[in-house]
């Protein structure tokens, strides 16, 4: 098998990144999120990977005659932590990682952090967040206002076991305090 590449922000293992998303157009249904995002191979339309937003699949329809095929042999290399994943599956992580770099390259611009928060495991993320603090000050630990951060974070629920920060180049933990017992 040849060596995966991890993409940062999903985490999904990839065999190459000849292949990338390169628009998205997303819409609000009564059943959740409809997508289309266009696949290109450099210059190339390979497809467009879908979702129509109403509790059924995701799929990926082929523009050219072998990208069927070709698409297919990429997501069967995939991994995720190792694991072969599904190719809906691999859909879901490209279209992730394209709206994840698209919001780190906002917060990047406008000095404010985008945070995940993980499942019990650590496994997969459930919910992201912009907040309007600098992520270098999250990364170090010197946000002075950490017990605030964390009284906020504790308002999702159900609550993620692990809250973490994108620094630019990866996911650090922060470490926030307890704030089980205080007041709101």
């Amino acid at each position: 098998m040849t060596e995966l590449t991890t993409l940062p922000l999903t985490g999904l293992e990839v065999p190459h990144t000849r292949y990338s998303i390169t628009s998205l157009q997303q819409v609000n249904t009564r059943n959740g999120i409809a997508f289309s995002a266009n696949v290109k191979e450099g210059n190339t339309l390979l497809g467009v990977i879908e979702n129509h937003g109403d509790g059924g699949g995701t799929w990926f329809y082929p523009a050219i005659r072998h990208g069927r095929q070709a698409m297919a042999e990429f997501t069967a290399a995939c991994r995720w932590k190792g694991e072969p994943v599904t190719e809906e599956q691999v859909y879901d992580r490209l279209i992730d990682e394209y709206d994840l770099a698209r919001t780190a390259r906002r917060c990047a611009r406008q000095r404010t952090s985008l945070l995940r928060g993980l499942d019990a495991d650590g496994d997969d993320t459930f919910l992201t967040v912009v907040v309007k603090i600098p992520s270098v000050w999250l990364a170090s630990g010197t946000y002075p206002y950490m017990p605030q951060l964390a009284r906020g974070l504790a308002r999702y629920q159900p609550a993620p076991a692990v809250w973490q920060v994108w620094d630019g180049k990866q996911w650090q933990n922060l470490s926030l305090p307890d704030v089980a017992g205080s007041a709101a």
